[in-house]
């Protein structure tokens, strides 16, 4: 974190946004049909895309439907269930860096 992660974290923004804006866009690089353009699937597309503080905020805006407007709500309900799946070896790195080994803290996982 801090300063040396801007250009990465800045990196991510831009391929998130220029992905995003391909989904929508008439010309499709794979021959494809563009989708047609929503904003609450084009904002819950990018959250996804810039990873996992804006799912957090996807879910908050899915779990406030008297914050924000209905189709808002509905669309990011899809951040509640349908994220995309992470590889368990990422998982336990994470997990052993931060408790140490999974046996020896933990009875099963």
């Amino acid at each position: 974190a801090g300063p040396r992660a801007a250009p990465s974290r800045t990196l991510q923004a831009y391929l998130a946004i220029s992905r995003t804006l391909q989904d929508f866009s008439p010309i499709q690089l794979n021959g494809g049909k563009p989708e047609q353009f929503s904003a609450p699937v084009a904002l819950r597309k990018l959250f996804e895309r810039l990873g996992a503080t804006y799912i957090k905020l996807g879910q908050f805006i899915a779990s406030s439907p008297s914050l924000f407007p209905k189709e808002y709500v509905l669309e990011f309900q899809k951040c509640l269930d349908s994220t995309e799946p992470l590889d368990w070896n990422i998982v336990k790195t994470i997990i052993e860096r931060e408790t140490g080994p999974i046996p020896k803290n933990f009875s099963f996982v």
